[in-house]
């Protein structure tokens, strides 16, 4: 055996002694690392400073901040670790105005709550007031007095629920420019008729649809117009068949 690889026992306990005690000394700083841990997150579950402190809302115009953080259930009185996102996302979606919701929590007491609305699509005008109307058909708080809207259709005569809700999803399903081209729309709800609306568009034209189909074929009206003879008008149906009717000729028929 090469004498110079042994090492006598004697010569060897210091260095083993320090290796044990930088152990020994790790071992302790983890686990008091640990538990110190441990008793931060339990001052902080069970302090004030686990409750929410602040709440932002991003992305409402129609709905206020404060209507939202109300439907949402939080308050400052409210521990961040017990929000249930899910169970908060399903209150504020029953507000009529939010299409989408996501709820998120900052660390420490901070949570940040972000809405997508339904936008506005038309405005029906009942006893000379107007009152917007959402793509999903709902009906908001009238408009100031005085107050004539110019960015979208001017709806009429609709008193049931059902046709303005099936014409503001049409609306949400064109351009916007198409929709400004819109003037009005009337309901006239003809029993046993399909051709139940009526609309005047900004071009001069005339449309004849139905609530059952104008999602669908409202969105043929571009097209339509952009084929018509140059300088020509008149009644485009969108009901059951397609067709164009020129102004000159529904005149000399009314007078036959």
């Amino acid at each position: 055996m090469d004498k110079k690889k042994v090492v006598a026992l004697e010569d060897r306990l210091p260095q083993l002694k320090k290796e044990r005690k930088q152990k020994a000394n790790r071992r302790f700083a983890f686990y008091a690392t640990v538990f110190f841990l441990l008793i931060l997150i339990v001052v902080y579950f069970q302090s004030p400073l686990s409750r929410v402190r602040t709440i932002s809302v991003v992305g409402q115009q129609l709905v206020s901040s404060d209507k939202v953080i109300k439907a949402s259930g939080i308050s400052n009185k409210t521990h961040i670790w017990d929000i249930r996102k899910k169970a908060v996302m399903s209150q504020i979606k029953k507000l009529p105005t939010v299409q989408t919701v996501s709820v998120k929590k900052k660390f420490p007491n901070q949570v940040r709550i972000t809405i997508k609305e339904y936008t506005r699509k038309a405005y029906i005008q009942r006893n000379g007031n107007f009152y917007p109307i959402l793509q999903n058909g709902t009906t908001l708080s009238k408009l100031q007095s005085g107050k004539l809207p110019v960015d979208a259709p001017i709806l009429f005569g609709f008193s049931k629920t059902e046709p303005l809700k099936k014409v503001a999803e049409g609306l949400a399903k064109i351009s916007r420019q198409m929709t400004h081209n819109i003037s009005d729309i009337h309901y006239i709800g003809k029993s046993g008729s399909e051709d139940d609306l009526v609309l005047y568009m900004n071009d001069g034209n005339k449309v004849i649809a139905s609530t059952q189909t104008f999602a669908k074929n409202i969105k043929l009206y571009p097209e339509i117009a952009a084929n018509l003879p140059n300088g020509k008008h008149g009644t485009i149906h969108l009901s059951v068949g397609t067709y164009f009717i020129p102004s000159d000729t529904e005149q000399e028929d009314t007078q036959k």
